[in-house]
């Protein structure tokens, strides 16, 4: 069947540096289905041990497709980018095997009210993460900004959380992060500058496709600088999804976000929330406040 004999097949929509957007009822493409099927063969022909969707598959083709297509998505893939991606999963596969035992209940519970997800969607129906270190928790995080992004990877790859509950297959852009500089300094720069690079080269490269956009709030001048120096680093449909605000977001807050479930701080009438506590072996869950 091709797209225009689907009677559920609606005019794509991308933006303008090619990047697949969500929307409500936007099927995936046959060349994304042909695409994912290719990964899944080749897999399986190599005799891999690669536990993945055929989402997970279809972000990893859009990533290795990107990286012959100036640093964007395509419409189409080639048995070269089938052997990229399957390149592309195996170090995922590995890299996630070597981290994961960083991601410890103690160092998520410890910041628990800095990084997690808000209670609600944007207005494109994306769940919002929010990274956000606080002045009063200093000691926990500004001594090694590798846990913050530590925290970060935990929170995306958590199974049960809101974010896989809330993803649509076959949509490239699935979760939405408001990132608070507020109480970070120009002290701060020489772990911070590093650790943004490191941690945008780990999402894109292990987390393909989730990162939709990312407000940079509260940075004033000289951070605003250093993220857009970072961003230098980035691939073009990356540079694209940030959006960097000197102060908090103003008018962007009601455009992008229902203001109910927006926190206070950011402009929103909700309360700021935190993370349920993950129990530690063979204790009971406690639950977050």
């Amino acid at each position: 069947m091709t797209d225009t004999e689907n009677p559920l097949a609606e005019q794509a929509h991308f933006s303008k540096t090619g990047e697949r957007l969500l929307f409500d009822n936007v099927p995936w493409k046959d060349w994304e289905v042909a695409g994912a099927a290719a990964v899944q063969e080749c897999i399986d022909k190599d005799g891999l041990v690669i536990n993945r969707g055929k989402s997970d598959l279809l972000r990893f083709l859009h990533l290795a497709i990107s990286y012959r297509n100036a640093g964007k998505s395509g419409d189409s893939f080639t048995e070269e980018d089938v052997r990229l991606t399957v390149e592309l999963l195996q170090k995922s596969e590995q890299w996630k095997e070597e981290n994961r035992p960083t991601w410890t209940p103690q160092l998520r519970n410890a910041f628990k009210n800095m990084i997690f997800m808000l209670d609600g969607r944007d207005k494109r129906k994306r769940p919002v993460g929010v990274i956000r270190p606080l002045a009063e928790q200093r000691v926990v995080w500004a001594t090694d900004f590798s846990d913050i992004n530590k925290c970060v990877s935990a929170l995306m790859d958590d199974q049960d959380g809101a974010i896989f509950r809330n993803y649509i297959p076959g949509v490239a852009e699935q979760v939405v992060f408001i990132i608070d500089l507020q109480a970070v300094g120009l002290t701060d720069l020489p772990s911070l500058v590093p650790s943004l690079k490191v941690t945008i080269a780990q999402q894109t490269a292990n987390y393909t496709g989730r990162g939709g956009t990312y407000f940079v709030v509260n940075a004033g001048w000289t951070l605003s600088a250093a993220v857009n120096a970072v961003l230098m680093f980035a691939q073009e449909e990356t540079r694209a999804k940030v959006q960097v605000f000197k102060g908090t977001l103003e008018g962007y807050a009601e455009e992008n976000f229902d203001l109910e479930m927006l926190p206070k701080e950011w402009g929103g009438k909700a309360e700021m929330g935190c993370l349920d506590e993950i129990p530690a072996e063979g204790q009971e869950k406690a639950t977050g406040t």
